[in-house]
């Protein structure tokens, strides 16, 4: 389903715990100036449908908190883009479902998720209990390696990595981005705590340098002489030489006209949707996949200074 990738590609879902009609404009500006794209509310709070209608023509936007079919029914025709429910009902799914809307029932136990599992769901909510939050979702996710989690709240950009690092979490709805109540909302810094978030998430670090050389011999006196200089152990990696970690030797002419660069990132697929949303183009030619068909590695499609950049999954 799009939305779940959607959410997947973003991973900040910013809570509005008391959502102002009147902001969202302005709000979903400085949100979408600070790479954030999703919200989500809770349906009993005041003025909730009249959010979710003023800002889903600009925003995902979720109604979280449905407790019944008409509830859901009120949200959907508010412009929600997908619903969280307080448990499995499967009334409010199958409602979803005629709608190609997600529906996320809040799982707390086992035998939660096996419900949802049952009623043909492949992703549920799930709400961290302090600091047991992490602990609690490994063990669901052992229990239910194909499920994917949305965490639904108790997560703010401190804390978020914890479990968006883990690969069976579609996203977290973080808060403190926007402040309580969204009326006194400066939009500057709605938009830089939005994209300091986004920065938090990513992590991106420098990997390593790489330098081109005309053949395997050249590559292999070029990482020695790192090694013999400042002790960067040469190793043989099939295509390359690598001096340590730091320095990658190409053992023909590759990308870039002086070498590349690896900026290595928490998650490559997020990585790559924030740079394209910025303005990057990318060589998709020369993406890789793990074997679970996430992002591993592809390169820009433009050089920086003479260099090729590739993201790199962590």
């Amino acid at each position: 389903m799009k939305t779940l990738q959607q959410l997947y590609k973003n991973g900040i879902v910013v809570f509005i715990q008391a959502p102002n009609a009147s902001q969202a404009a302005p709000l979903a500006q400085a949100l979408q100036a600070g790479g954030i794209s999703c919200v989500l509310t809770a349906y009993d709070a005041p003025e909730a449908l009249e959010f979710i209608q003023a800002v889903s023509p600009r925003l995902l936007a979720g109604a979280g908190n449905i407790r019944t079919p008409q509830e859901a029914q009120h949200a959907l025709k508010a412009g929600a883009g997908f619903i969280i429910s307080a448990d499995v009902n499967p009334e409010i799914i199958r409602l979803c479902a005629e709608k190609n809307i997600p529906a996320l029932p809040e799982c707390r136990t086992s035998a939660d998720v096996q419900a949802a599992a049952g009623l043909g769901l492949t992703a549920v909510s799930f709400s961290p209990d302090g600091a047991n939050g992490p602990a609690a979702l490994n063990a669901l996710c052992a229990d239910f390696p194909d499920m994917r989690f949305f965490i639904s709240g108790g997560v703010t950009a401190d804390t978020m990595n914890a479990y968006l690092s883990h690969k069976a979490v579609l996203a977290c709805a973080v808060e403190g981005i926007v402040n309580n109540p969204p009326a006194e909302q400066d939009a500057a810094a709605v938009t830089r705590r939005a994209k300091e978030a986004v920065l938090k998430m990513l992590a991106f670090e420098l990997r390593h340098v790489g330098i081109n050389t005309p053949d395997a011999q050249t590559a292999d006196e070029t990482a020695g002489a790192f090694e013999k200089l400042f002790g960067f152990k040469k190793e043989d990696r099939g295509g390359a030489y690598f001096a340590a970690d730091y320095i990658e030797v190409m053992k023909k002419q590759f990308y870039g006209t002086h070498g590349h660069i690896a900026v290595a990132a928490a998650n490559a697929d997020r990585a790559a949707y924030q740079l394209e949303r910025a303005g990057a183009r990318f060589n998709w030619d020369s993406a890789g996949y793990n074997p679970d068909g996430r992002l591993r590695v592809v390169y820009l499609q433009d050089e920086i200074g003479g260099f090729a950049v590739h993201i790199l999954q962590k």
